[in-house]
């Protein structure tokens, strides 16, 4: 008798204590409730930042291999990559090719730049949405959209014509291929909207980053070169944005230029 009371006791107890199983979780938070404290919003622009970052194969805005830079630089006389007597960087016409402007759309350097812009685009369409939907500091959410926009700024300045999307969602056929003036507007709408959310911070944790004087300087890049762009001026503009980085900013203009070369 004392083994069944026993029993019935035990299957008593074990039914009213098994109904709750939910667990204590102390090391993990939710993706939702994490993106949107700052520290969160931050891990996840730094994807973004690494994609900055010079690296083999392109990636990268300065020093990366067969890249942005190298675009720029070898297609010009400030960098020239002259094949040796023993065949050594040859390359199989690769930098001549650069040199006397006689790439095409499947030259390696210019389809890793293509590449690497596109997927920085990308990236930064999933980082805004992710943020916007969490809630996420609207601080964070303009230095993402600042980033971007810095991408389409290359994209301009370097195809002139490319697909504009803001939704990783809208399937490629329907991607619009915008036109130079539109990529222009496209960026100063989104930099004028967003440079004033960033913070002021210089240096320590936002060293290397998009603050609130750095993205005035980019829009000061875009207003510099509006005539190439656009057909219209914007010299007035350009000056006014300087200006507020000097100003406001607390920078100043070296008085020697020359002397930029002196630790050179």
């Amino acid at each position: 008798m004392k083994k069944y009371i026993y029993l019935i006791s035990t299957l008593a107890l074990l039914s009213t204590g098994c109904t709750k199983l939910d667990e204590g979780i102390y090391d993990k938070l939710p993706a939702d409730q994490f993106y949107a404290t700052p520290a969160g919003a931050n891990a996840r622009i730094a994807d973004l930042y690494a994609e900055m970052r010079g690296d083999w194969n392109g990636k990268g805005y300065a020093g990366a291999d067969r890249g942005w830079f190298d675009l720029n630089e070898s297609s010009t006389d400030e960098m020239m990559i002259p094949t040796r007597s023993d065949g050594a960087w040859s390359d199989n016409g690769l930098w001549r090719q650069m040199y006397l402007h006689q790439w095409t759309p499947a030259h390696e350097i210019m389809r890793n730049t293509w590449d690497w812009l596109f997927r920085s685009v990308t990236k930064s369409n999933d980082v805004i949405k992710l943020l916007t939907d969490v809630e996420a500091p609207a601080a964070s959410i303009a230095e993402a959209k600042v980033l971007r926009a810095f991408n389409y700024y290359l994209l301009m300045d370097g195809w002139g014509k490319v697909p504009l999307f803001t939704d990783n969602t809208v399937p490629i056929s329907e991607v619009p291929q915008a036109t130079r003036q539109q990529l222009y507007d496209f960026i100063v709408s989104e930099l004028t909207q967003n440079v004033e959310l960033l913070s002021t911070v210089k240096g320590g944790e936002y060293y290397g980053r998009f603050n609130k004087w750095a993205g005035y300087t980019l829009l000061a890049k875009v207003y510099m070169n509006a005539g190439v762009y656009t057909g219209t001026a914007k010299w007035a503009e350009a000056i006014e944005v300087t200006n507020k980085i000097i100003n406001q900013g607390g920078f100043s203009l070296h008085p020697n230029y020359m002397d930029i070369y002196k630790d050179m």
